[in-house]
């Protein structure tokens, strides 16, 4: 999640912070990576972002990165409230974490960005979403970067859809002692607004695809195991 969320975007210009709906525009690659990772501002901003929906859980009671479900819930409030401090608390503290750009533009990303972006190979059964093949991505610190530009300059950030997040779908990586270790989620559908002055870009709704790699991670003043990000691919197709 990261300059955006990284999938093709629509523009509309607005009267309003989020105006109705009007005639789709083409992918803009111009400055810029959701929760990313995705697309969203990849094309605008140096800030590909593209994400999800805000939940307003209680402040009290478990953490809601106890749970899958509560992490990827927990990125959606970070979008909508904009929020640095709680986007920074999803990601892994030993700054492994990644976000994998969609290949249906990583290579005019890769052109315009070329120091931020590197090359790794996913190769058959390392995940059970992606592909294999060649994926462009961007580490730990250009991704905070990123969405620390998003939130600033953004005027609104909201979901007309939330994305489809199914339990059933969850695959689950166990140790040799049973202990889960990593967890792959799947998003899918969806819709995010990102407005900037006067003009509102927005992701496709159809063909939008999010995978996130989660792993356990010691919270350390509570001790307990909570659920990071440590990588995150934006699957969207234009």
């Amino acid at each position: 999640m990261a300059d955006t969320y990284r999938s093709s975007n629509r523009k509309r210009t607005t009267e309003s912070a989020l105006p109705a709906r009007s005639t789709r525009h083409g992918v803009e690659l111009a400055a810029a990576g959701v929760l990313a990772a995705a697309a969203l501002l990849t094309l605008i901003l140096s800030c590909d972002i593209l994400l999800l929906p805000p939940t307003g859980f209680p402040e009290d009671g478990p953490n809601p990165r106890s749970t899958p479900t509560g992490t990827i819930e927990y990125l959606f409030r970070a979008y909508e409230d904009k929020r640095i401090d709680l986007f920074t608390e999803l990601l892994p503290k030993n700054g492994t974490y990644r976000f994998f750009i969609s290949p249906d533009y990583s290579d005019a990303y890769a052109a315009t960005h070329s120091t931020d972006a590197i090359i790794a190979r996913i190769e058959e059964g390392q995940y059970a979403y992606v592909t294999p093949g060649n994926y462009y991505y961007w580490g730990h610190e250009s991704e905070l970067a990123k969405h620390r530009r998003l939130f600033s300059m953004a005027d609104v950030i909201e979901f007309t859809e939330y994305p489809i997040v199914n339990e059933h779908n969850f695959r689950y990586r166990i140790d040799e002692n049973s202990d889960t270790t990593h967890v792959e989620v799947r998003t899918t559908a969806g819709e995010l607004c990102i407005g900037f002055r006067d003009t509102l870009y927005c992701t496709q709704k159809e063909g939008q695809s999010q995978i996130f790699l989660l792993e356990r991670e010691t919270d350390r003043k509570t001790g307990d195991k909570l659920w990071v990000i440590k990588d995150w691919f934006d699957l969207n197709s234009i």
